[in-house]
Formats: C-alpha cells, sequence, structure tokens
C-alpha cells in the first residue's frame, strides 16, 4: 500500500477523524495486532467469536500510529495515537480498499471457482510474473477481509494483481468484484462446493456469473468449454469471452497431454503455434487451469514461450498434490481443502501416478455441503472404487457414505475412523512399499497432521 495520511484513512474510509494529526503518514492498513508494523493504522474488526477493539489500547506499542474504531467508549488510549471513528470498521476497510484501487493504475484479473482457483491463481500470476510486476491473493484470502486486504498490498508500482475470490453465501462474489473492479475474469470450474447455503449447482453458477458480469464491455471471461455451467452463464457478460479446453470455440488447447514421474507435459496451441509445456504436478485438471493461466497471459500480449516459461516455474502453496516418498512409498498430499469436484479430479490423478504397484486413498469428510452431504459422499465413494483404488479409509463425519458407495461399487477393502489420529494409525498397518497414497479431505478434518505423522516415521 501507499502511503497516505490519516485524513485520507478517514476520507477513503468514509469515517470521521476524531484525533490525531490529520497529516499523520500511514503506511498500512492492519487487523491483525500479532503483526503490526511501524506506521500501521489498525483496523478493529469484529465477528462473532472476536473484538479488535479489545486490543486497541495495546496497538501503538505495536508500532501503529492509529487506529480505525467503531467503538467511541474506548478509554486509557495512548495520546499519541490516532483515531478515526466508522459505524462499521469492515464496511469502512472494504470502502477503503475499493476507492484505494481505483487510485491504481493496476490491471486486476478475478479468479473464482468451484475448485481449483487457488492453482489458477498461482499459475496466473508465475505467467504475468515473467513480464510484470504482479501481486497476488496469498494463500486463500479469498472472502470479505481477505480481498480488502490484497488490494491494499498492491501498490503505484505494479501492474496486475490477480484477485481470488471465494464464497459459500448468495450475493458474496458480486461485492468482492465490485471491490476489485477486474478487467479479466476467470472461472476455473463450476461444482457443487459449499452448496449447504444454495438451493442447488444452478444457484451457485448463478452466484459464479457476477464476477463475468461485473467485467466491462473492454474485458475478457475466460472459462473451460468443458464445463456445462460456464457454458451457460457465459451469455451474462458483455466483456469477450475466451474459451480454453477441448471445445471446437476453444483457442486455448493442450494436447499430447502425458502424466510422467516427472510430472505433467503438454503441447500448448493456440494461433496455429504450439510449444512443449512441463509442469511440477501430477493432478490431470492441472492442464486446464493451466490453459486458463495461458489465456491470461495471451490476452497481456505475452508470447507462447514466455507463457510455457512461467507455467513451468509455478509453486503452489502447501498441501495441494505435493508428493512425499517415505517407506517406499507415496505419500500424494492434498489435504488442504475438498469437495466433490477436487475429490474426483485427485482421485483420477491417483489412478494415473505412474510406477505405483497399489493405490490407497484416505478420503476425509468434505465441509458446507449440507442436506446434500450423504449423497455426494457415497458418489465420491463410488468414483474412488471406479477409479482402482484397493483400499479406502474414509475419515471423519461421513465416513459411512463414503463407505457406503465404495462398496456398492465393489470395493472391499475399507476402514472408517474418527479423525486423522485414527487414520494414520489404520494407514501406517495396511501401506506398503510401492504404494500411491492419496491423502485429502476438507481443511476442518487435519489430514495435513498424518501426512506429517507418516512421513516423520519414514524418515525415521
Amino acid at each position: 500500500m501507499r502511503r497516505c495520511t490519516l485524513e485520507e484513512v478517514a476520507r477513503l474510509s468514509g469515517g470521521r477523524l476524531i484525533k490525531g494529526d490529520p497529516a499523520l503518514p500511514v503506511d498500512r492498513l492492519h487487523t491483525d495486532t500479532r503483526t503490526l508494523a511501524a506506521g500501521d493504522c489498525f483496523v478493529a474488526l469484529q465477528g462473532d467469536r472476536f473484538d479488535g477493539h479489545a486490543f486497541v489500547r495495546e496497538v501503538k506499542s505495536r508500532g501503529a500510529v492509529a487506529a480505525l474504531v467503531s467503538n467511541r467508549l474506548l478509554s486509557d488510549l495512548p495520546e499519541d495515537l490516532g483515531l478515526v471513528e466508522v459505524p462499521d470498521t469492515l464496511e469502512a476497510l472494504q470502502r477503503f480498499a475499493t476507492t484505494y484501487r481505483k487510485l491504481l493504475p493496476v490491471r486486476t484479473i478475478g479468479v473464482t471457482g468451484s475448485s481449483g482457483k487457488t492453482s489458477t491463481k498461482e499459475l496466473i500470476a508465475a505467467v504475468l510474473r515473467t513480464k510484470f510486476k504482479t501481486k497476488a491473493t496469498e494463500g486463500n484470502l479469498n472472502n470479505h477481509i481477505g480481498v480488502p486486504l490484497t488490494l491494499l498490498k498492491l501498490d503505484e508500482g505494479d501492474e496486475f494483481g490477480v484477485v481470488e475470490m471465494g464464497m459459500n453465501h448468495p450475493g458474496e462474489i458480486a461485492e468482492l468484484a465490485r471491490m476489485a473492479a477486474p478487467d479479466i475474469g476467470v472461472i476455473s470450474s463450476i461444482g457443487p462446493a459449499h452448496i449447504e447455503f444454495f438451493a442447488n449447482q444452478a444457484a451457485i453458477a448463478d452466484e459464479k456469473a457476477e464476477l463475468i458480469e461485473a467485467l466491462p464491455a473492454s474485458g475478457a471471461a475466460i472459462l473451460h468449454s468443458e464445463d456445462a455451467w460456464s457454458r451457460a452463464i457465459a451469455s451474462r457478460t458483455s466483456a469477450r469471452v475466451i474459451w480454453v479446453g477441448g471445445g471446437v470455440e476453444s483457442t486455448w488447447r493442450a494436447e499430447e497431454v502425458h502424466v510422467t514421474a516427472a510430472g505433467i507435459s503438454f503441447q500448448l496451441h493456440h494461433g496455429g503455434e504450439s510449444t512443449p509445456v512441463h509442469l511440477p504436478v501430477f493432478n490431470r485438471v492441472m492442464v486446464g487451469n493451466a490453459l486458463l493461466a495461458a489465456a491470461v497471459g495471451g490476452e497481456v500480449g505475452l508470447s507462447l514461450a514466455e507463457i510455457a516459461r512461467g507455467l513451468e516455474t509455478v509453486k503452489l502453496p502447501g498441501a495441494r498434490m505435493q508428493v512425499v516418498e517415505t517407506g517406499g512409498a507415496w505419500i500424494i498430499n492434498d489435504a488442504y481443502n475438498a469437495n466433490p469436484a477436487s475429490m474426483k479430479a485427485a482421485l483420477i490423478a491417483l489412478k494415473e501416478f505412474p510406477g505405483a504397484r497399489r493405490r490407497v486413498a484416505v478420503l476425509g469428510s468434505m465441509g458446507e455441503l449440507g442436506q446434500h452431504a450423504p449423497e455426494l459422499h457415497r458418489e465420491v465413494g463410488s468414483f474412488a472404487a471406479q477409479q482402482g483404488v484397493e483400499f479406502l479409509i474414509a475419515v471423519g463425519p461421513h465416513a459411512e457414505a463414503y463407505v457406503v458407495g465404495a462398496i456398492r461399487a465393489g470395493l472391499r477393502t475399507v476402514a472408517r475412523v474418527l479423525d486423522a489420529e485414527e487414520a494414520a494409525v489404520a494407514l501406517t498397518a495396511v501401506m506398503q512399499e510401492g504404494d500411491a497414497v492419496l491423502v485429502k479431505g476438507s481443511h476442518f478434518m487435519g489430514l495435513e497432521k498424518l501426512v506429517e505423522s507418516i512421513a516423520g516415521k519414514g524418515a525415521a
């Protein structure tokens, strides 16, 4: 964030300066007292289980020069701590970020999707960084707090900002898109993830469409031609639609796709030209995500060679299809999160994993599926059996549904366990040299602990 004054903080956030020098320099708006730095303005956010106002008294000692608050009853504050009062601190943070983004010459790319959006965001950023100064959402800070904080990390020297947008309730994407004002919109996929608060998958598609509806007519919407729901919403944007994948209208294609011990290789085709690409990942669905990133690169003028170089340098965040060798076996750590579509993609990757003698799946329960949870877990269990999984360890509150689906599809070697600790015990008992073991589940299952436990024993 570029330096501003305390008066600007008040004005851009829609607040009122109630204490402090209007010309006081402010380097950053920040919401976490643990990582405050000199020159920060602390934003006292309030939630169901926390209230940042409880920490305002100590922020000066941590380097903050001011605080953005909505509670005027604060007392015993340092005399030299600036204060800006607003009706609601979250709305003020969002308002500040929205206005701040408009003041910058940076172009933004909005990325959403039911699965694959974080990987797609990282691929896009890697491609753009071959030539442009680019910042991107850190991790998956993609919600109503994370998006404004991402925008505030941009500065006047940045040329592109890649902004990931997540949702689990209706109306969220429209608000995030309003803040980010993207020039290019990318939808990685549309599936039943986070369906708990939506009537059906069509409602999820409507929500994702809010991103491409927010694009200017001069912008571009980049979509998968093989995603039926993306095709259904394509007409809702006034921007140009760029298709990637295997459809006849796709202008970005991947051919000669091969999964090897070193990752995935393919030929990237566009405009009558082609170039080889090697992705340092094992999940075939990443090829589609790479095509989305390639299309973004093409939109901003990068050559195929530059795009390929960017794709090949991508480094995905932790616990996303990371392969760990231990005890003569391979653990495919995809424990960060899960939904039905990403589960199926990971199971296909397990099936295609080269060199494995046997395939084992440790599947944790998926969250935010509401009334659809039993059916969707049974469906994934069945899919696991169909993909050649030879031993299934089902974990968590929906383990029974996984097992029922797998047994109905013909798999008999199954185990039901309560949590990551029990799953580690079960896996230790069955894992053999030459196994490829997929570990995947929603974040609340904590299956990364299983990977740490098993890998640690193997290393010893």
